[in-house]
């Protein structure tokens, strides 16, 4: 595992040195000092936005306990181009690019995959361009996409639009886009979704069937693939209540010696190319520092008895059957699906083992303050949506 820095600095901000843009801080006794983007001044809004956006991934980096004491990761690569402030004609498409290019060194690569893949592409179609047919932009995306989309897109433009306005680049005095978002129907995760837990007797049948499979019978032999190989995934599941990408790109690094504890720090994520990237930190940013989740007896076992003899800190704890990262699609469509759906005849995901966890959790007396540190969520999200009535139903209250 990685070594804890000693003495790690308070939030590092870019300084003025003589006009040019400049990062300083101290780390055990050594300071570091460099300027992140090459030619580019202080007095540049964009330029110092930039640097602000890198001195807070540098924050995040030393909390995280991975960062690049050879500064590579946070130097701009290209000499940034004089920018002016003079206003000019944006579209809505070249403001939004310029948006998206000012925020992506503080964003997850799958964040920059997903607006670029989803929102900018939407954009690029739009007929309508100018930057005051906010309501035009609005009709055309409700007649070509779904209200959630709408919603996502509407919140990234009025974003982007007072970011154009506040760094000077458009006429703009204020964002048409404001409040647009928060008027269409809701998402249908906003809805109080009732979460899908297991209940004892679905989730013993659930590890059980993955026990014993050990491929398709087809009348006359088993063929294919056993999804036995999952078991320990499945068990992993339930007994960390963590998100499935979290446990895929789960490395033996982030786990203690004796199997005691676990430290939540990165997770695997596919993007729409298909390409699967490790993201570091936790989704939700109230705790984005390393997670640590304490393991019961059940769990430090499960560990122990899988764990190989040798291994490297980047040995994944999950592989697939051939070595690699588990693609979570493929698993959900084929192997999920053909063993749990069968049990519980009703559509389910392996985040339900998640609600299974939270659930049970609860349940059993432990405070939603508690649960929500081991599981990357919130007491308030436990307190309203996570004692599912399969659970309640095997509860019965002390005489």
């Amino acid at each position: 595992m990685l070594e804890q820095a000693a003495t790690k600095p308070k939030r590092i901000k870019p300084i003025n040195h003589n006009g040019s843009i400049c990062i300083q801080f101290q780390l055990n006794n050594k300071t570091y000092k460099f300027n992140p983007i090459k030619g580019a001044k202080y007095s540049e809004p964009i330029a110092l936005g930039k640097a602000i956006a890198i001195a807070d991934q540098i924050s995040l980096d030393l909390l995280n306990d991975v960062f690049d004491t050879s500064l590579s990761k946070y130097k701009q690569k290209n000499q940034l181009v004089a920018i002016t402030t003079e206003k000019v004609n944006l579209t809505t498409t070249q403001l939004f690019s310029k948006y998206l290019e000012f925020k992506q060194i503080g964003l997850k690569e799958s964040t920059i995959h997903y607006l670029k893949t989803s929102v900018y592409k939407y954009l690029e179609k739009c007929p309508y361009q100018a930057l005051d047919e906010a309501l035009e932009v609005r009709q055309w995306l409700l007649d070509n996409t779904t209200n959630s989309m709408t919603k996502r897109i509407l919140t990234h433009l009025n974003a982007a639009t007072k970011w154009g306005i506040k760094y000077n680049l458009i006429s703009l005095q204020s964002s048409l886009y404001e409040g647009m978002a928060q008027e269409l129907p809701k998402h249908n995760w906003e809805k109080e979704p009732k979460p899908n837990a297991f209940n004892q007797e679905e989730k013993e049948a659930i590890i059980k069937s993955f026990e014993q499979h050990k491929g398709n019978f087809n009348g006359r032999g088993v063929t294919g693939f056993g999804y036995c190989h999952y078991t320990a995934l499945v068990k992993f599941l339930f007994f960390t209540g963590c998100r499935p990408s979290e446990a895929i790109g789960l490395t033996w690094g982030q786990i203690k010696h004796d199997c005691s504890q676990i430290i939540f720090s990165q997770s695997a994520v596919q993007l729409g190319n298909g390409k699967i990237i490790k993201s570091e930190g936790s989704k939700n940013s109230r705790y984005r520092n390393n997670r640590k989740f304490p393991c019961g007896s059940n769990l430090q076992n499960l560990l122990q008895s899988i764990r190989p003899e040798s291994f490297e800190p980047s040995t994944l704890v999950f592989p697939s059957p051939k070595g690699k990262v588990i693609n979570y699609a493929n698993f959900s469509k084929t192997a999920w699906n053909k063993i749990v759906d069968s049990i519980v005849e009703r559509e389910t995901t392996p985040y339900s083992c998640r609600d299974t966890f939270m659930s049970e959790q609860v349940a059993k007396g432990v405070a939603p303050e508690i649960v929500a540190r081991w599981t990357d969520s919130s007491a308030d999200v436990i307190r309203k949506h996570y004692l599912d009535d399969k659970i309640l139903e095997y509860l019965k209250p002390i005489d």
